[in-house]
């Protein structure tokens, strides 16, 4: 990852949309700042596949450092305790979309600045100090892990998160702003009520600003991190986030954002499959598994296979999509479990993410960008249209393949094949 200093916008407000028309979109493709997320984004795979780290779903803390503990800590609590707070309202019967959801994000969004701070807070505490990495022990996660949870579920006021501002510094305030708005943007749109890719991808440009500022252990933060401090963060922070989010898919039914998904990989995620990918390639792993073996239900279901992100994501696709042939409802990624290596698999879905997110417009427009996750190019509008305020008519959304000529009077289409897998 391209170490750059931070610059200061003239935004004091936080982060902001620089991608309007096509013209930025291609700036975009050919800036620094993508190919450092490309980059962030391949590495945190590959770092899976040599370290010694191997993760252990009964003891996720192993291995982050304190500021990334108390990251965890807070994703389990949202999972844990906003749903159970917060269920659906089961008399709305939409086939996407449950109002709750808006409630849900609310609390999010009110309690967002505690968990950054508190993540930030610790990381002053614990590693700014430091002029070298260390292993943490585990007591000290376990305690970092609990300060971040409780913070995801302190109850906060709108005018409290004001006064919380006021006692910060403007320099911290305007990283905690920044760090705010991508994790805010992870877990799908409160007013459409959708969840996609774009999502998915700004958690991971949360997760490329808290490294580049040195929250992940990288001591000095100017430093490239090791394998052994991006290979727990792939995995157990990406694990957390993942249960977060099908969480609220499942119960709150997030409409797919975009059309992709639904006949590709997956009906919202992309980055998991090509991190499992590679964490398959690791030598605790390596020629036990291949990528048939994701037919193998015994294995998938398995308390061995909660350890290994790959068949996590398709033990999920499995449960959502019970009594359906695998190759019908997952036709790319049951076309990808002929492939004979792992490392063709990760090195087709990295591709498939450049190629499917980061070079789409539809997705790529609403990324943010601010001090650390930086733009360096003017954008063509300045001025953003208001995002609409009603959520999108919810119509059953049916992969092109499944159309036939009785239904819609369309002629059938084949099904999408990864075109790698050959």
């Amino acid at each position: 990852m391209a170490e750059e200093s931070l610059k200061t916008t003239t935004n004091n407000e936080g982060p902001k949309r620089y991608i309007y028309s096509m013209s930025d979109m291609e700036h975009f493709k050919v800036s620094p700042v993508k190919k450092d997320l490309l980059s962030f984004i391949t590495a945190l795979g590959r770092s899976t596949i040599s370290c010694s780290y191997k993760f252990d779903p009964l003891n996720p803390l192993t291995g982050l450092s304190p500021g990334m503990a108390s990251l965890h800590g807070s994703l389990h609590a949202i999972e844990t305790t906003y749903l159970k707070e917060l269920p659906p309202d089961e008399s709305l019967r939409a086939r996407f979309g449950n109002p709750i959801f808006k409630q849900w994000h609310n609390r999010l969004t009110l309690r967002c600045f505690n968990i950054i701070k508190c993540m930030m807070d610790i990381h002053a505490e614990y590693v700014a100090p430091l002029q070298e990495s260390k292993d943490w022990d585990e007591s000290i996660l376990e305690s970092c892990a609990d300060k971040g949870a409780a913070a995801a579920t302190m109850d906060v006021t709108q005018e409290q998160v004001e006064n919380y501002e006021s006692l910060v510094d403007m320099k911290q305030l305007r990283v905690i702003r920044e760090l705010r708005a991508y994790f805010l943007h992870s877990f799908g749109h409160e007013v459409r009520l959708d969840y996609g890719t774009g999502h998915e991808c700004s958690f991971y440009v949360f997760l490329y600003s808290l490294c580049k500022i040195g929250v992940f252990g990288n001591i000095p933060k100017t430093s490239t991190p090791s394998n052994e401090i991006l290979a727990p963060v792939a995995l157990s922070i990406t694990t957390q986030y993942l249960q977060v989010c099908r969480g609220i898919q499942t119960d709150y039914f997030l409409e797919p954002a975009g059309s992709h998904g639904v006949w590709g990989l997956d009906d919202y995620h992309c980055i998991p499959f090509y991190i499992g990918a590679c964490q398959m390639q690791n030598e605790h792993y390596a020629g036990d598994y291949t990528p048939s073996s994701i037919h193998n239900d015994t294995l998938i279901n398995s308390s061995e296979g909660d350890a290994m992100i790959y068949f996590q994501c398709i033990r999920y696709i499995k449960s959502l999509k019970k009594n359906v042939p695998f190759f019908e409802s997952s036709p790319m990624l049951d076309d990808i479990s002929r492939l004979n290596q792992w490392s063709k698999v990760s090195g087709g879905l990295l591709r498939l993410f450049e190629g499917e997110v980061l070079n789409k417009k539809p997705v790529i427009q609403h990324f943010l960008f601010g001090d650390i996750f930086q733009a360096t190019w003017e954008p063509s509008r300045t001025s953003e249209r208001e995002a609409p305020q009603h959520a999108f008519n919810n119509e059953v959304t049916v992969a092109p393949w499944a159309l036939n000529s009785a239904s819609r009077g369309q002629a059938a289409m084949p099904p999408t094949k990864a075109p790698w897998a050959k």
